[in-house]
C-alpha cells in the first residue's frame, strides 16, 4: 500500500425518519491505526460501521476506502447445512488466489523475462501475498480457529449445529482469514473466553492495515486502541440541534420571576432548549489516546460543559431580570419633599437615561447569549440501583442459617461435567471456564429451567430466585416496552417504579414496540423487570452484555452492594478483575469436575 492507503470519512450524515443519528462526521485513518468507537447506546456506532463498510448509504458525505474492507457480520450469510469448511474456504479464497497469481505470473516471466505486464502483476501479487500472509494460509487456518476456541470443531460440521457463540466466533475467524486491509468490528469479543480474547488482542495489535472497533469490552479497548472517536454529545450551541425548541421561560416558575413581574419579554428571551436530540456527530472528538485516557478527558470535558451551562443559565436569568424589572427597581426610590420640581425632573431624566442604557446593554448581551449558549448537557442513562431483597415467607426466616444453594454432582450429558458446591446466603459466586464448559447450562439448571441428567440440587426453603439468561425473547413483539415490562412485573409494580425510572431504557424508547428495540435494549427491559423487586438469589448470565460503559460501571457498583445471594457468569475481564467473592471454574465434560470454591481475593 502506498502513502494514499488511508481511510477517509468526510462530512457523513445519516438520519432514520426524523431521528438524526450522525451529522457531518469526518475523520481519517492510516495503516497501523486502531480506532475505538465509544458513545452511549444509540449514538450511531453500528450505523457508522455500516456506512464505512458500504452496507448503508449516508444521506450526505462520502467514504473513500483504503483497499479491501471487511466487517464482522452478526449472522453468517450461509445456510444451516453449509459446513465450517466451506465458510473457512471462502474466507481464504483471496489468499489462495493470490498464490495462484504469483505462480501464473512467474510462469509467464520464465517464458519471457521482458514481459513488463507479467512483471508488474508478479510484483503486485507478491505485495498482496506479503500483506495478507498468504504464504502461510494453511497453518494460519489452524492457528486462527484454535485461537478463537473453535479448532476442535470438525470442519465437516454443519453450521446449523453450532451454538450462537460458536457461529459468531466462526464469523470472526472467517473475517480474520480473509485479511481485509480495513477491519470493521462491532463487539468482537462477545462470547470469547480469556484465551480467545487474548489471542484476538494480539492479532489486532499486529494488524498491518486499519482497525475500527466498537466495543463495550474495556480491557480490549485499553489493550489495542491508538485513538478513540467519541460519538457522545458535545457542547455545541443549542440552536443547532434538530429538535431544539422554545419551551418558555428558562427559569423555574416558582423562582424569583414568578407572578406579575414575569413579562412577555422574559418569555421571549429566556428560552430553554428542551431536546432529546443526542447531538450525534456534532463536534465529534478524536482523542489521540487510548480508552482509559480518553475516558478521563471526556469526564473533564463534561465537567467544564456543566459548569459553562450553569453559568450561562444564571447569566440569562440575571439579564432577563435586568431587562424586565430593571426600570422598576431603578425608579423605585424616595424623593425628598424639599426638592424643587426642576431638581426632581433633572434626576428623573437622568434615571431614565441610565435605565435605558442598562436595558439596551442587557438586551444586546441577552440576544448574543441566546444565539451562542451551549446546549443542556444530556444526562446519560443512570441505573437506579437494586432494592434490598425481602424474605419471601416466615418459613424463609426460620431457615436463614441453611445455604442458599447446595449442588451435588449436577451435570448434563454432553454439556456440563458434574459439579458440586454450596453457596451461603449472601454469598457471591463467579463462574469461570472456557467457552462450551457449561456455565450457561449450569445457570439454567439453577434457575429451574432445565432438568439435570445427573446429581441433586437443593435451594433454601422459601427462597425466591430470579434468572437473567443470555438471550431474551418476548412472545408479544408488538407490545410496547412499557407494556411488556408491566406484563412481567405486574401493573402495581410498574406504576410504582416505571420502566423509564429504572435508568436502563431511555424515556424516548419506552413506548416503542419491544420487537423494534435492539437486542441490548430488550435485554435491559428484562433486567429492569428482574431487579424491580429483586429476589434473594440472583442468577445472571453475562449481565453487562449490550450495556453502555456508564451503565456497566453503575450495574457493577450496584451488584457489589447487593444484599442478597449472587451467582454470575461473565466474560467481562474488567468486571472479573474487580470481583470480590468466590469463584468456581466449570470445566468441559470429560475433564475433572469442579468441586471447590476459591476466594478471588
Amino acid at each position: 500500500m502506498g502513502a494514499g492507503a488511508h481511510l477517509a470519512v468526510s462530512g457523513v450524515s445519516k438520519a432514520f425518519g426524523d431521528r438524526r443519528v450522525l451529522t457531518d462526521l469526518t475523520f481519517t485513518a492510516t495503516p497501523g491505526d486502531r480506532i475505538g468507537l465509544i458513545g452511549e447506546n444509540g449514538t450511531g456506532k453500528s450505523t457508522l460501521l455500516s456506512i464505512v463498510s458500504g452496507d448503508l448509504e449516508p444521506d450526505t458525505g462520502f467514504v473513500r476506502h483504503a483497499g479491501s474492507v471487511g466487517r464482522l457480520a452478526q449472522e453468517l450469510p450461509y445456510a444451516d447445512d453449509d459446513t465450517v469448511a466451506r465458510v473457512v474456504d471462502d474466507a481464504q479464497r483471496s489468499a489462495l488466489g493470490v498464490l495462484d497469481r504469483i505462480e501464473r505470473a512467474a510462469t509467464a516471466l520464465a517464458a519471457d523475462p521482458d514481459d513488463t505486464a507479467a512483471a508488474a502483476d508478479y510484483a503486485d501479487a507478491v505485495d498482496e501475498a506479503t500483506r495478507t500472509d498468504a504464504w502461510s494460509a494453511g497453518s494460519l487456518r489452524g492457528e486462527v480457529l484454535h485461537g478463537l476456541g473453535i479448532g476442535a470443531i470438525p470442519e465437516a460440521t454443519p453450521i446449523g449445529e453450532l451454538s450462537g457463540g460458536q457461529r459468531l466466533r466462526l464469523g470472526l475467524a472467517a473475517l480474520l482469514l480473509s485479511a481485509p486491509h480495513t477491519l470493521l468490528l462491532d463487539e468482537p469479543s462477545n462470547h470469547l473466553d480469556d484465551a480467545s480474547a487474548a489471542y484476538l488482542e494480539r492479532v489486532l495489535a499486529d494488524w498491518p492495515g486499519i482497525v475500527v472497533v466498537a466495543s463495550h469490552d474495556r480491557a480490549l479497548l485499553d489493550a489495542i486502541t491508538t485513538r478513540m472517536i467519541d460519538l457522545d454529545a458535545s457542547p455545541v450551541p443549542a440552536a443547532v440541534l434538530a429538535d431544539a425548541r422554545s419551551t418558555g421561560i428558562g427559569v423555574d416558575a416558582a423562582g424569583p420571576f414568578a407572578g406579575p413581574l414575569r413579562t412577555a419579554a422574559e418569555h421571549e428571551m429566556l428560552e430553554a432548549d428542551d431536546t432529546e436530540d443526542p447531538g450525534s456527530g456534532l463536534g465529534t472528538r478524536v482523542w489521540g489516546v487510548g480508552f482509559s485516557a480518553a475516558r478521563v478527558e471526556r469526564a473533564a470535558e463534561l465537567r467544564r460543559w456543566r459548569e459553562r451551562y450553569a453559568a450561562e443559565q444564571s447569566e440569562l436569568a440575571a439579564l432577563a431580570h435586568e431587562v424586565a424589572v430593571g426600570a422598576h427597581e431603578v425608579n423605585n426610590k424616595s424623593e425628598s419633599k424639599s426638592e424643587s420640581r426642576i431638581s426632581r425632573k433633572f434626576y428623573a431624566d437622568k434615571d431614565a437615561r441610565v435605565t435605558s442604557r442598562r436595558a439596551r446593554n442587557a438586551r444586546g448581551r441577552l440576544a448574543e447569549l441566546q444565539r451562542n449558549r451551549v446546549r443542556r448537557p444530556p444526562e446519560p442513562l443512570r441505573f437506579s440501583g437494586i432494592p434490598a431483597p425481602v424474605l419471601a415467607t416466615p418459613t424463609a426466616l426460620r431457615h436463614e442459617d441453611e445455604p442458599a444453594l447446595r449442588v451435588d454432582r449436577i451435570g448434563f450429558a454432553g454439556r456440563l461435567a458434574p459439579v458440586s458446591f454450596e453457596v451461603e446466603r449472601g454469598g457471591r459466586l463467579l463462574l469461570l471456564g472456557p467457552n462450551g464448559a457449561g456455565k450457561s447450562t449450569l445457570l439454567t439448571i439453577l434457575a429451574g429451567q432445565l432438568e439435570p441428567t445427573s446429581g441433586e440440587l437443593e435451594r433454601a426453603e422459601g427462597m425466591r430466585y430470579g434468572w437473567l439468561p443470555q438471550e431474551v425473547r418476548f412472545k408479544r413483539t408488538e407490545r410496547s416496552a412499557a407494556d411488556t415490562y408491566a406484563a412481567l412485573v405486574g401493573r402495581r409494580h410498574a406504576d410504582e417504579r416505571p420502566l423509564a425510572e429504572s435508568g436502563l431504557l431511555a424515556p424516548r424508547d419506552v413506548d416503542r414496540p419491544i420487537g423494534a428495540l435492539s437486542v441490548g435494549q430488550r435485554r435491559r427491559v428484562a433486567l429492569a423487570a428482574l431487579l424491580i423487586d429483586p429476589p434473594e438469589l440472583l442468577l445472571l448470565d453475562e449481565p453487562t452484555n449490550h450495556l453502555s460503559l456508564t451503565l456497566v460501571e453503575e450495574l457493577e457498583a450496584a451488584l457489589a452492594d447487593f444484599a442478597g445471594t449472587l451467582v454470575i457468569a461473565s466474560h467481562d475481564r474488567w468486571m472479573r478483575s474487580q470481583w470480590i467473592g468466590d469463584t468456581l471454574t466449570v470445566v468441559p465434560e470429560g475433564e475433572e469436575a469442579a468441586t471447590a470454591l476459591r476466594p478471588s481475593r
